[in-house]
């Protein structure tokens, strides 16, 4: 698992195991462990990775806002806010700042909600990357 991978072994991360009579609060009141968040939050390196090859991840903030658990489907999401033309004597590129987001849906059955059945996004995670273009051109008029 990818906990054991970095090693974190906080318990939420794991299902439980019934012979363990010592869980804690977290474990109790979910059924299916919680996906580590910096594990959802790298589906950012591969929207950028695959539709921008050759751009260079610089930075990213990030805000775990509601827990996904195991086999739930999520959504990420790259907005570009701003373009940044930057000249330097080493080259010239690009800075792109995004907001990043994952979300998830929840399904409201009848009675939930307004007494109809409909999908609602649940904001998993929010923040913003910092994505530079090596060689990027872009116009005045563009910007």
């Amino acid at each position: 698992t990818f906990g054991a991978l970095i090693g974190d072994f906080n318990p939420v991360h794991f299902p439980m195991n019934p012979n363990n009579t010592q869980h804690n609060e977290q474990q109790l009141t979910h059924e299916k462990p919680i996906v580590h968040g910096i594990l959802l939050s790298s589906v950012f390196s591969t929207i950028f990775g695959t539709l921008i090859p050759g751009c260079i991840y610089r930075s990213q903030t990030l805000k775990f806002q509601h827990p996904v658990h195991v086999d739930e489907q999520v959504h990420g999401r790259v907005t570009v806010k701003k373009l940044r033309l930057i000249n330097r004597q080493g080259g010239s590129g690009v800075l792109c700042i995004c907001d990043t987001t994952v979300t998830k849906t929840a399904n409201l059955q009848e009675g939930d909600n307004e007494n109809t059945e409909r999908d609602e996004d649940i904001l998993c995670i929010s923040g913003e990357a910092q994505v530079w273009l090596p060689g990027v051109v872009i116009s005045a008029e563009n910007t």
